[in-house]
């Protein structure tokens, strides 16, 4: 049975993804301080800001949120591909390698998501053919057409930069 305080907090998270989707940034902040505020032990409100950060380019706070969120809860799988993306962006790229080897280790991970990134990884570092390699087992890993269709589109880009070798 789902514990009343669970439900409530899991009801809050719901809320906040509704504001999110609705634009409605500021108040989506507000319910997300309120929740660390009051489940400071739950890594779900620490990811949710460093996404609303990451998207409003304040990616030293992204990257403190995603951090806080793995210290809380280092099985909470979302944060460590979305904190990857940041890494691999500022290129450092031995740093997100390291986060997603370690991603692998999760019981609850998204093997399509973990070689995804390992393909932007990659792509970034200019090593095209193990990017197209990382984003075909990412293909083969897929639950739905818009996951094969975002490898395949990477796959066409790698192959056109290849071409300009």
């Amino acid at each position: 049975m789902i514990e009343a305080k669970f439900g409530k907090f899991k009801e809050e998270m719901f809320l906040i993804q509704q504001d999110v989707n609705a634009a409605f940034f500021e108040r989506a902040i507000n319910r997300i301080e309120d929740l660390i505020e009051r489940f400071p032990d739950r890594a779900e409100p620490y990811y949710e800001m460093g996404r609303l950060s990451y998207n409003f380019w304040r990616n030293d706070e992204a990257e403190k949120n995603y951090s806080k969120a793995i210290e809380i809860d280092p099985t909470y799988f979302p944060t460590y591909t979305q904190f990857a993306l940041i890494l691999i962006k500022a290129a450092r790229f031995d740093e997100a390698e390291a986060l997603l080897i370690k991603s692998q280790t999760i019981q609850s991970r998204e093997d399509s998501d973990i070689y995804f990134y390992f393909g932007m990884l990659y792509q970034h570092k200019g090593e095209l053919d193990n990017a197209i390699t990382s984003y075909k087992k990412a293909i083969g890993c897929c639950i739905n057409e818009s996951q094969i269709d975002l490898n395949l589109k990477f796959i066409r880009a790698c192959i056109e930069l290849r071409g300009w070798e």
